[in-house]
């Protein structure tokens, strides 16, 4: 059975979400993990690279505990800040699991070291990791350099809870 949807439970969903979406964020709103001002810290929908599963399946078994950006791809709104809630979804938009933004810095690809390249946990070394970056940053804008500014995120997988079957 689905959960009610957010109208129907009087809370207010934030603008963008699709029904399941909204749905499973009810779900999380509703559960003993969520904090009281839950709500309030929702930033937005996380996917990892193009949303496929492979990326939030790093998340979900806690491997992947770092992320980047570039800051134009917050357009619109604000970074996350540290206590930020993001709904991580898989492929095709599916709701995943709920994160929570622990530290968000700028820096360039020369600034991020090695535990940061273990915590984005997407290549099997430091090497690989920048190069990995170079790459990819490089398919969204090409003009990108390891010089250029990105913002490192650490974040933490709080819900589904590792124990948690839902």
């Amino acid at each position: 059975m689905k959960p009610p949807l957010p109208a129907a439970t009087g809370q207010s969903m934030p603008d963008g979400l699709t029904p399941d979406q909204a749905a499973y964020w009810a779900v999380y709103l509703a559960s003993p993990a969520a904090p009281p001002n839950a709500e309030a810290r929702f930033h937005s929908v996380f996917a990892i690279g193009s949303g496929s599963d492979a990326g939030a399946t790093l998340i979900l078994s806690g491997t992947k505990t770092a992320t980047s950006s570039l800051p134009a791809e917050f357009q619109g709104i604000a970074p996350p800040i540290p206590g930020s809630l993001s709904l991580l979804t898989g492929a095709g938009g599916r709701p995943l699991g709920i994160i929570e933004t622990m530290s968000i810095t700028p820096l360039t690809l020369g600034q991020m070291d090695e535990a940061f390249s273990a915590a984005y946990a997407e290549w099997p070394d430091h090497t690989s990791f920048v190069q990995g970056m170079i790459e990819w940053y490089q398919s969204v804008d090409p003009g990108f350099t390891a010089g250029t500014p990105l913002l490192a995120e650490r974040f933490r997988l709080i819900w589904p809870r590792p124990e948690s079957p839902t």
